[in-house]
């Protein structure tokens, strides 16, 4: 066995924030990879049978392993990193976070981890000039998009331009996180109509603001969503001003999740123009950028029918990618590529 991919336990729910790697493995699984269980480490003699386990499947000098990182119990990888050192394998690496560069805390212990991988998939240009900076010196490749894998295509954007503007925005909506839902402001947006899905939402904290829609829940696996929309949002932070605190700042660098679910969903995206994951957007045509919050007001007013629909049509061309598997099997083969 020549592909090697070390997953850690994943348990089946309904929540969002397994669903990318559940993504992963099953992508890569498709690619041929022999998917391993990454099992806890708490004694010694878990240590000898997992090491025994892929002694069995290795190939000195042309195996290759994969990881996810972060991996829950971080340790483990210093014991992979030993394993392919001694077996002669290559180790690389599926970057999802990085908690230091999203708290803003010091990043000592993750680039101590992160050296130990001989590659790593990471999400963009923005977080690639990160590691270099922070002293990654191996092979490095954008992933430019999350997958967003689905079993079967169906679209839940818009078929016209019309007001109230409806958006989707999906994610986690506790204050902390997206306190910009809650301010009093957003009552000024007349043409708006922000439909928001996900765990944690906290109305008792709107303000009497009417203009959130609280739509509950889907499954991540299987999303429907009941209803039409004209765009996705990218947005985190406190203030409708711009994307602030430690969730705003993160979007700087990684590529949110909810992307990849706007794309499989057909819808064009609207993101906060300093968002690492904007200038993919503009480039491809499938959305545009804002600088404050209430720009979103004078969309129906901007944008005209025929813009509105070139964004679909270019959607659709990734929302067939990132259903299919298509950025992160691109990533990868150029990653292990001698």
């Amino acid at each position: 066995m020549k592909k090697i991919f070390l997953s850690a336990d994943i348990h089946e729910d309904k929540t969002a924030g397994l669903k990318a790697r559940v993504d992963v493995r099953e992508i890569l699984e498709k690619e041929g990879y022999h998917t391993v269980y990454f099992p806890p480490i708490r004694k010694a003699s878990d240590a000898v049978k997992f090491w025994k386990t892929l002694s069995r499947l290795v190939v000195p000098g042309e195996t290759h392993i994969v990881l996810e990182y972060p991996c829950s119990i971080r340790k483990r990888i210093a014991m992979v990193y030993f394993f392919s050192r001694v077996k002669r394998v290559k180790f690389y690496g599926v970057v999802h976070d990085i908690a230091s560069l999203r708290e803003g805390s010091s990043n000592r212990e993750d680039m101590f981890f992160l050296k130990m991988f001989d590659g790593l998939i990471s999400h963009n240009a923005s977080m690639t000039a990160w590691l270099r900076q922070k002293g990654y010196k191996k092979k490095l490749v954008d992933l430019q998009a999350f997958d967003y894998c689905l079993p079967a295509a169906k679209d839940f954007y818009a078929p016209s331009v019309g007001k109230p503007v409806k958006i989707f925005y999906a994610g986690n909506l506790a204050y902390r996180k997206a306190g910009y839902l809650y301010e009093k402001g957003m009552e000024k947006l007349d043409n708006v109509e922000l439909c928001a899905y996900g765990q944690y939402f906290e109305p008792e904290k709107l303000n009497g603001c009417a203009r959130i829609s609280y739509k509950g829940v889907f499954d991540p696996h299987t999303p429907d969503l009941g209803e039409n929309y004209h765009f996705g949002l990218i947005w985190e932070g406190s203030s409708l001003e711009t994307c602030e605190g430690v969730f705003g700042n993160y979007i700087r660098y990684n590529n949110p999740h909810k992307f990849s679910l706007y794309l499989s969903l057909g819808l064009p995206v609207i993101v906060w123009k300093e968002a690492a994951i904007a200038p993919f957007i503009l480039q491809n045509n499938i959305g545009f950028a804002i600088e404050r919050f209430h720009e979103l007001e004078t969309i129906g007013n901007r944008i005209t029918e025929e813009q509105y629909k070139e964004y679909v049509k270019n959607v659709a061309l990734f929302a067939d990618k990132v259903r299919k598997g298509f950025f992160l099997r691109t990533a990868l083969n150029e990653l292990v590529k001698p």
